[in-house]
Formats: C-alpha cells, sequence, structure tokens
C-alpha cells in the first residue's frame, strides 16, 4: 500500500492549528469508513486485495487533482479510504480475531508514532517537509524491492527480513513527520478548500502503511 497523495500548498494567514484540527477530523471519518468497507472486503478474499488497491490508487490520484473542491475532494477521500479497507480486509481481520494482542499492541506503536511525530515537530523549529525527496527514494526502494520479491520468488526473504520491515517503519514515521510538518509551517489556516483532505488521506496512507510494516515485524 505504498501510494502516498501527491498536494500542492500555500502559506495562508489564520487560525494557529486549524489546518490541523480539520485534518484529523477528516481522518477520524476516512478510518470509520475503512473500517466498514473491511467488513466488506472480507467476503471478497484475494480479489479484492487487487480491487482495492486500484481504488485506492485511483482515488489518491483523483484527490489531489480536487484540492480545490472540498465535496470532490472528501469524495475521492472516501474513495481511498474504501480502497484501503478493501485491500486489507483479509489481514486487518486475521489480526484482530487470531493474533489480538498483536493487534492492540501495533495499534498503540502507531498512536506512540504518531504522538511523537507531533511533538517533535512542535518542539524543533526545522520544516520536516525538507526529507520529501530521501524518503520518496526510500519508499522507491520498497516499492521495487517488492516488485522483484513478487516476480522472483528468490527475493521474498528480502521483503520478509527484519531489515525490510524496519526501514518500512522509519520511512513512513518520516512521512508522518512530513505531514505534520506541512500543517505547522504551510498554512495556519485552510489555504485551499480540500487541502485537509488531501492531508487526511496522506496520513490515512501514513498509518496503512505503518500497520502492515509493524504487524509484519511483530509476527516475527
Amino acid at each position: 500500500m505504498y501510494n502516498r497523495t501527491p498536494y500542492t500548498y500555500s502559506v495562508a494567514d489564520g487560525i494557529r492549528g486549524s489546518l490541523m484540527a480539520r485534518t484529523l477530523g477528516y481522518l477520524a471519518l476516512l478510518l470509520v469508513v475503512l473500517m466498514l468497507a473491511s467488513l466488506f472486503g472480507v467476503s471478497l478474499g484475494s480479489a479484492g486485495i487487487w480491487i482495492g488497491f486500484i481504488a485506492a490508487m485511483v482515488g489518491t490520484i483523483f484527490v489531489s487533482r480536487n484540492q480545490a473542491n472540498a465535496g470532490a475532494a472528501l469524495f475521492w477521500g472516501i474513495v481511498v479510504a474504501a480502497g484501503l479497507g478493501i485491500a486489507i480486509a483479509p489481514i486487518l481481520w486475521y489480526a484482530i480475531l487470531y493474533q489480538n494482542h498483536l493487534f492492540i499492541t501495533t495499534l498503540g506503536a502507531i498512536l506512540v508514532a504518531m504522538l511523537l511525530s507531533a511533538a517533535v515537530v512542535s518542539w524543533i523549529p526545522w520544516d520536516f517537509s525538507k526529507l520529501a525527496p530521501i524518503l520518496f527514494l526510500g519508499l522507491l526502494m520498497l516499492i521495487i524491492t517488492s516488485l522483484l520479491a513478487f516476480f522472483l520468488p528468490s527475493m521474498f526473504g528480502v521483503v520478509a527480513s527484519r531489515a525490510y520491515n524496519l526501514i518500512g517503519v522509519v520511512i513512513f514515521t518520516g512521512y508522518l513527520l512530513l505531514d505534520f510538518s506541512i500543517m505547522r509551517y504551510r498554512g495556519r489556516a485552510l489555504p485551499t478548500n480540500g487541502t485537509a483532505i488531501v492531508l487526511a488521506v496522506s496520513l490515512l496512507v501514513d498509518i496503512i502503511n505503518l500497520f502492515l510494516f509493524l504487524l509484519r515485524l511483530g509476527r516475527r
């Protein structure tokens, strides 16, 4: 689920924290949609993984293109959340039903990562969005390695390794820092109507990828 949502932003005057508050509100809504969609995704089996992944990819493309239109951005954000829910449904519900302790531990780790990322961005006066090129290279490495493992079974051990999954955790924790930094430095109010929705989708993608990488680490 490596897709990330591109977006544009502009500095705007306004109430400090407004963008973050709206973003987290939309994120809560998208998480509810994801959980509801995952209930439907379980019945689709392995086909749901591809259906959900394609829906999420299409949604991330259109959500950024409709940043100026809050209604359209929200629609495509919901498509992304539903797609992700369908795609990860088998993994999600297997963890909930049969690996309850690991599931709760993973959620706790994600919550800690989000709180620490927000705290670091708040305490350190530096724009973490400057890390974007490095994070993108790391993301590209993850994608290429996964594709090689898909076509070359001998590479599967690399994808299943602790090092690979730790790198994934580091990269998407970095993306959390980047997203929180954008909320702080790129607009105290809402620069365009759909920016909060686009950022909420980006955070959702970060959370889902962290969930998958942490879950694989915990199963070792």
